[in-house]
């Protein structure tokens, strides 16, 4: 995989390498737009292109939670562009991309569209003492990997992991869309109890083991590169990634 001309941490303009993925060429989503694993590794590559051109300072300034809010965003944007879907018009509304027809909805309806996708994003949690900071891989101290949403009642989700890919603390990088997984299977037991239920917090729920075991059986694409699909696969609870036979170029 070639890196030359990936973003240093002297702030050059920096030139997004294209990455490889393997994924599910069998993969299709119907949500009121037709999605193919084609469309999700197409829709990853351009965003990560899009993450790219962004000022490295930029993500040295954002916290990392904002940061997985970011990446979301951008990759629903693409995404939609591609399938012939729309991000969702109002900030609250769910899902996150709906089909044109959701322009003439109002924004109660917006709130909970009856088609379209939610997606979510998460760069994972490390282990205790690991003292990485924006820029810097992840994978190699790797311990989980979460996804939250602000109520149980999610039921399909298509689920981002990101990472610095091959970062260090000499060599920053940009953000690097990793994974993508999908499930409809989702059960209101998949996902944990409400915190943040006081105060100004936001609520949320994470996603418990039996949540990360369905997205984990529903891999759409994994960065082809070492230690991403066996880590991934290891934090979902699932012994290897069958179904990705495909490879892009």
């Amino acid at each position: 995989m070639e890196h030359g001309g990936a973003a240093r941490a002297s702030g050059s303009r920096p030139i997004a390498p294209e990455h490889a993925y393997v994924f599910d060429p069998a993969a299709s989503i119907s949500c009121g737009f037709d999605i193919s694993s084609i469309d999700v590794v197409a829709a990853v590559q351009q965003s990560n292109l899009v993450m790219g051109s962004l000022p490295l300072s930029l993500y040295r300034t954002i916290d990392l939670k904002t940061q997985s809010g970011v990446v979301g965003a951008i990759f629903a944007s693409e995404l939609a562009s591609r399938v012939g879907a729309i991000p969702n018009p109002i900030e609250k509304g769910h899902p996150d991309i709906v089909p044109p027809a959701a322009l003439g909805a109002t924004e109660a309806q917006l709130r909970n569209y009856p088609d379209g996708l939610e997606i979510k994003s998460t760069l994972g949690t490390v282990a205790t003492g690991s003292a990485l900071g924006a820029g810097e891989a992840r994978i190699n101290v790797l311990k989980t990997v979460v996804w939250q949403a602000h109520h149980r009642d999610v039921r399909s989700l298509m689920g981002l992991l990101w990472d610095f890919v091959e970062g260090t603390k000499t060599e920053l990088r940009h953000p690097v869309i990793t994974a993508v997984f999908y499930t409809d299977r989702l059960e209101e037991d998949d996902w944990g109890a409400i915190a943040g239920t006081t105060g100004r917090n936001t609520k949320v729920t994470a996603m418990k083991v039996s949540g990360r075991r369905k997205m984990g059986e529903g891999a759409i694409a994994v960065l082809d590169a070492p230690k991403y699909p066996v880590e991934y696969a290891r934090c979902l609870g699932i012994r290897e990634f069958t179904s990705l036979s495909a490879r892009s170029t």
